[in-house]
């Protein structure tokens, strides 16, 4: 079965790391995975699932088109040139400006509050 794990690791945290970890067959704690770049947090026993809720109703609060975006633009643009990252993000930046979403968080900052986005 393959896991792409000799495409992404080198990628993530470079091959030198890689072939270190690939060939020693070391097993690495979570605050050297965290420094390697392998896990993007380490938290204390207990602690998860109040994180792993907060994170999920920040990312629920944000604005769903432009998030959508920005999903497609760094995964698009990993393998692109810095020309092409440039006109894509001006694209999503124009479509992303003439959304009620935009509007809305425009608005929401005038007025001191959250924002409140319906994804339009």
């Amino acid at each position: 079965m393959n896991f792409g794990g000799t495409w992404m690791l080198p990628r993530l945290i470079g091959l030198h790391r890689v072939k270190e970890l690939t060939f020693f067959a070391d097993v690495i704690d979570a605050k050297q995975a965290e420094d390697f770049g392998i896990v993007n947090k380490v938290l204390p026993h207990g602690e998860l699932d109040a994180f792993v809720d907060d994170w999920a109703d920040r990312l629920a609060a944000g604005p769903p088109i432009a998030v959508a975006m920005t999903k497609r633009l760094l995964t698009l643009n990993a393998s692109a040139d810095f020309a092409t990252a440039l006109e894509d993000e001006g694209m999503a930046q124009s479509l992303n400006f003439t959304t009620e979403d935009t509007k809305e968080a425009v608005k929401a900052f005038l007025e001191k509050r959250p924002p409140t986005f319906a994804g339009r």
